[in-house]
């Protein structure tokens, strides 16, 4: 049945106005013109509402077609209801006034569905376990067929599922897709890790493991792979073609080398096909404004922990206006990022492009960005799915699981908006969209400046195929002055099957690097018939761009003859620093990887000069060897180490050692460290350069030690060392961990001997990491019991040997519940591993002992909460930190060191800040941990561990020097159970002075 199509302009007036009179007063849910009021945005831009309730609801992705008109992907099942209640709207703006007054439902009955793309006479949309092909044959703005494409990818947590269809460069449909999460609260109906992608009406084949991968596919032609990155929620591509991708805390990564060309060389077992390129950090720092913020467990305050739809600014005023810049979404925070690019070698850096400041940043708590699409107004539409609760309950509180609560997860799901941001100095208006055109006239939007004109265009030419496009498509190649014309014009070619090798051979030189480094990539299938070919590429060497460079790396790695070998070796010698040409000269075949290591190794070649770079690529070289777990070869490459005992050799020798141990880590491959080569290990073990020395260590934990005659020696050696205090501390931790590869390991007392504060830090850790080999549970009531004399390094390795056992994890919780282990003073990823064991009884557990409860300073925190909501001033605000933070605490270069610089604490939420001035306690921070040293001379000294040497502990105290106290002096070392900040500082600081403190430090955001 048709569906209703109706204004829904009026409806959504009048929906706001019956919100703001029903709504508690001050605080979300707000009408989309009063969350627009708390948005702060880049001035250089301008934001406004376009579609929103009651036309749209719990919107997660969009799409223009070349009609102009708007599908988008509701979600109302958010995130646990996985009922059939997903839909896709159809919005139209019939008058062509900018307005979108028709909506009505495309299709329906979907569960929980996650990206729309437009295709042929419908859309493609993810809904896991399937995608589907949505068609509207009759063109009444209703799907009346519905084709399942493909199947089997993971059901699980729909903040994880396959998302993100997009129409590439390069004709393939793109899906962002990483694999399954684990489920541990939710596994009945998350649970499900896929069955393998494969076609949903096809005869039954393999189907593909794209676990930790993307994938692409060709409907037409049946064609279905993984691609070499993996993007958790959105990915992206530049103009180029160049595909990147992220996860929720790592906001932007280059995928610089693609899947087909590292499936030539099984052996090279890259740990991850990926660059990370931002230069601010993986799970950067995040400067949000909201008010009133509120986070679940395992989110982490103040950084990225749900960045999704990764988008690159399209052309025209916006590029004009941002310059080139990509946005990521983080909802958590109620934010969008922005970066700013440039060109590093084979990748690319993207730094920060505000200073401690976002893009765009809401102060209303609800507003929750999810997704970005481009329109053909040139402007960047933005999707605010607008709901309280964002994080999945799978890691939040254990309340949130309980079916009394489960209704607070979908409260605002009648509720969604899409806002339209465009430059300040406007846009012009689009004129005649592409599904109106000519050929012609598509062909000449292949050169348009905005991505999506030029994407709509080549998608319908290569669709349509119209006869006479390949003439007018060549003629574009060869006369536009637009190099991304004339780039679309070379795809456009493939995607319809006319593309000739001359037109290539044309490209390959061509004046922009762009269109060079793609015509490298279409020469590849001519490559077979067309003899020509193969020496322009060989002449192409000396391109001055890296990018293609590279590209002619991985195209040539794929070429058996001798001068392209010769190619390759150039191109490695011309960028040793990079390490993607490593990769891309290691993916040939590797049947000559262990020649290819010779010949670097002999005189004259790679190592016979230092060099980061050589030394990077001979690591990888080795692990390609390691990877093969051919004794032989791996015999030969030990030997050769084991010979070359020169000192200005080390550096080599310990790449080496270390690569060849990574790569038969990765493969598994133990049994090919045959007995003779343990025996050199042994002796390499105990050499004087510690990367060598662990390096050993590292293989002879794999392989295992030679007999226990030909071992016994070097463990007595060992045992000696470690319990030389006149030796450097490094030397004696790994001499301590080569003891310990004994086949019953070390005794636990000798073990417990060494943890003492006396004792330099690198050897207790390494003591406490050999624990865990120990039977039963003395290791663990040992650590334990000695829990808070341990440092911050030296914790972290005892949480995990209590962690790997069963029991000793019980006795955690115990520790945790009696109060001999404060639940600050466990790491991020130590709760994480309690929160969500895989056992209920310790998840419940674990929830219950760190989930925060009421206390008795709950009544002062709600008193001060009113300091949220009142304006501060930052002149007052710098007064009070004088007089109540300064002494123990920098700002902007001012005050003292002992504790945290607030600097670096700034971009948590104010409401989050409140509270951890106020419950110090609660919230101590790992590193300014209060410690009490009792002096075997007699006294005792207490102040935050400032620092440590092998020799030495240092304290330092508010209004005091730093005291250095010989480690021989300590009799015990204990953390405090408290903060050293003053649990009273509502006696000091009130309310208004409060408001004008939040102010002073968080003025930057």
């Amino acid at each position: 049945m048709r569906a209703l199509r109706r204004p829904w302009l009026a409806l959504a007036l009048l929906a706001a106005a019956a919100a703001s009179c029903h709504r508690r007063s001050g605080g979300p849910p707000y009408t989309p013109a009063e969350s627009l009021a708390t948005v702060r945005l880049d001035p250089a831009l301008r934001i406004e509402a376009f579609v929103t309730e009651p036309a749209i609801a719990s919107p997660v992705a969009m799409e223009f077609d070349e009609r102009g008109r708007l599908f988008v992907v509701e979600m109302p099942g958010y995130p646990i209801d996985t009922r059939p209640t997903g839909r896709v709207k159809l919005l139209e703006d019939g008058d062509g006034d900018g307005r979108y007054e028709k909506a009505g439902v495309f299709a329906d009955g979907l569960v929980l569905p996650t990206g729309v793309m437009r295709w042929r006479r419908g859309v493609i949309v993810t809904a896991a376990p399937d995608v589907w092909y949505l068609e509207d044959a009759d063109d009444d703005g209703r799907a009346e067929a519905r084709t399942r494409l493909l199947t089997g990818f993971a059901f699980t947590n729909p903040q994880h599922t396959v998302n993100g269809p997009l129409y590439g460069l390069d004709n393939w449909i793109h899906l962002a897709h990483e694999g399954p999460a684990e489920a541990i609260v939710y596994k009945d109906t998350f649970g499900d890790r896929g069955s393998g992608v494969r076609w949903a009406d096809g005869p039954a084949s393999a189907p593909l493991d794209a676990n930790g991968h993307s994938v692409r596919f060709r409907p037409q032609t049946r064609e279905i792979e993984a691609v070499a990155g993996r993007s958790q929620f959105g990915h992206a591509f530049d103009d180029w073609g160049r595909y990147f991708t992220l996860d929720n805390s790592n906001h932007v990564r280059h995928a610089p080398i693609p899947a087909r060309y590292l499936r030539r060389n099984p052996d090279l077992l890259l740990p991850s096909a990926m660059q990370d390129v931002s230069d601010h950090g993986a799970a950067a720092a995040v400067f949000p404004v909201t008010r009133g913020a509120r986070f679940e467990m395992l989110s982490e305050p103040g950084q990225f922990t749900s960045a999704c739809s990764l988008t690159f600014v399209p052309g025209g005023p916006l590029r004009e206006a941002l310059g080139r810049s990509s946005l990521v979404a983080e909802p958590v925070h109620n934010l969008v990022h922005r970066d700013l690019w440039s060109d590093a070698g084979a990748t690319f850096v993207a730094r920060r492009a505000e200073d401690r400041r976002e893009l765009l940043a809401a102060g209303d708590a609800w507003f929750r960005p999810v997704n970005f699409a481009a329109g053909p107004d040139g402007a960047l539409y933005l999707v605010d799915y607008y709901r309280p609760v964002i994080e999945h309950p799978e890691w939040g509180a254990a309340h949130r699981h309980d079916h009394d609560h489960a209704s607070a997860l979908f409260q605002g799901s009648d509720r969604g908006r899409i806002y339209r941001i465009g430059a300040a100095a406007g846009h012009p208006r689009p004129g005649k969209l592409p599904g109106a055109a000519s050929t012609a006239e598509l062909v000449g939007m292949l050169a348009h400046p905005n991505l999506w004109w030029r994407r709509s265009a080549q998608r319908l030419l290569v669709e349509r195929r119209p006869p006479d496009a390949p003439a007018l498509l060549t003629a574009l190649f060869r006369q536009s002055a637009s190099p991304l014309g004339r780039l679309h014009a070379l795809w456009t070619l493939e995607g319809a099957g006319a593309l000739s090798p001359a037109l290539v051979r044309e490209a390959l030189r061509d004046g922009e690097a762009g269109v060079r480094e793609n015509a490298i990539v279409l020469a590849e299938r001519f490559l077979a018939a067309e003899s020509a070919l193969e020496p322009a590429l060989v002449a192409m060497t000396a391109d001055p761009d890296p990018r293609v460079r590279f590209q002619l790396a991985c195209t040539l790695a794929g070429l058996g003859s001798a001068a392209a070998r010769h190619a390759r070796e150039r191109l490695l010698a011309a960028a040793m620093d990079d390490r993607w040409m490593h990769v891309a000269v290691l993916s040939a075949s590797s049947d000559g990887a262990a020649a290819t290591l010779e010949r670097a190794l002999a005189p004259g070649g790679l190592a016979a000069a230092e060099a980061p770079g050589r030394a990077a690529y001979l690591r990888e070289a080795a692990g390609g060897v390691g990877a093969r777990k051919r004794t032989a070869e791996v015999s030969r490459l030990i030997a050769r180490v084991a010979r070359a005992g020169r000192p200005a050799a080390a550096w080599w020798r310990g790449a080496v050692l270390e690569g060849l141990g990574r790569g038969l880590r990765r493969a598994r491959g133990a049994e090919a460290v045959a007995a003779e080569a343990r025996v050199a290990l042994v002796a390499l073990a105990e050499d004087a350069d510690a990367g060598i020395r662990r390096a050993a260590l590292e293989l002879l934990a794999q392989g295992g030690l030679p007999d226990a005659a030909r071992a016994r020696p070097a463990l007595d050696r060992a045992l000696a060392r470690a319990a030389d205090r006149a030796r450097d501390a490094a030397v004696r931790a790994d001499a301590i961990a080569l003891a310990a590869l004994a086949p019953r390991g070390l005794p636990l007392d000798r073990l417990q001997s060494w943890v003492d504060p006396r004792e330099p830090e690198a050897v207790q850790a390494a003591a406490v990491r050999a624990m865990r080999a120990a039977e039963g549970e003395a290791a663990g009531a040992f650590l334990l019991a000695r829990w808070r004399s341990l440092t911050p390094a030296v914790r972290a390795e005892a949480a995990e040997v209590l962690l790997a056992d069963p029991a000793r994890t019980r006795s955690l919780l115990a520790a945790i519940q009696d109060g001999r282990v404060q639940p600050w003073t466990l790491g991020f990823w130590s709760k994480r591993d309690l929160l969500m064991h895989d056992d209920e009884a310790v998840r419940a557990a674990a929830h219950a002992l760190l989930e925060e409860r009421p206390g008795e300073k709950e009544a002062v925190l709600k008193r001060y909460e009113a300091a949220l909501d009142r304006p501060g001033d930052p002149g007052r605000g710098a007064q009070v930190f004088q007089a109540a933070c300064a002494r123990c605490h920098r700002f902007q270069g001012a005050g003292a060191e002992v504790g945290p610089d607030l600097g670096t604490v700034a971009n948590r939420p104010a409401s989050l800040l409140l509270k951890d001035i106020l419950l110090p306690s609660l919230s101590i921070a790992q590193g300014y941990e209060s410690y009490l040293v009792e002096r075997v001379s007699g006294g005792t000294d207490e102040g935050v561990l400032a620092g440590q040497t092998p020799t030495t502990i240092v304290l330092r105290r508010e209004g005091g020097p730093e005291l250095v106290i010989p480690r021989e002096d300590v009799r015990r070392l204990q953390v405090s159970q408290l903060s050293a900040m003053p649990s009273d500082l509502e006696q000091q600081v009130g309310e208004r002075d409060m408001a004008d403190l939040l102010a002073y430090l968080t003025r930057a955001r």
